[in-house]
């Protein structure tokens, strides 16, 4: 499930945890888990505590998570290991 989600990440734009729960069908404290465990691989970055929705002039390339206080971007690992 974690390629899963690395895959949905890769696929651009910013996605909210609402959108990525129902797309995987999990609750959000295990999609946070599995945040946390994609970063601590090396494969996603925390990005400060959000990025209050500016997306047009976005620096972090449009693959992102986002909700109300935190923001996760693809690490350049993590852009290899989603590739098809």
């Amino acid at each position: 499930m974690l390629q899963t989600l690395l895959r949905l990440v890769a696929e651009g734009g910013v996605h909210s945890y609402g959108d990525l729960t129902r797309r995987l069908s999990i609750a959000p404290p295990l999609l946070e888990a599995m945040l946390e465990d994609l970063a601590r691989l090396g494969y996603l970055q925390a990005v400060g505590n959000g990025c209050g929705g500016h997306c047009a002039g976005c620096s972090m390339g449009g693959c992102s998570v986002a909700d109300a206080n935190q923001l996760w971007t693809l690490t350049n690992k993590g852009a290899r290991a989603a590739a098809p």
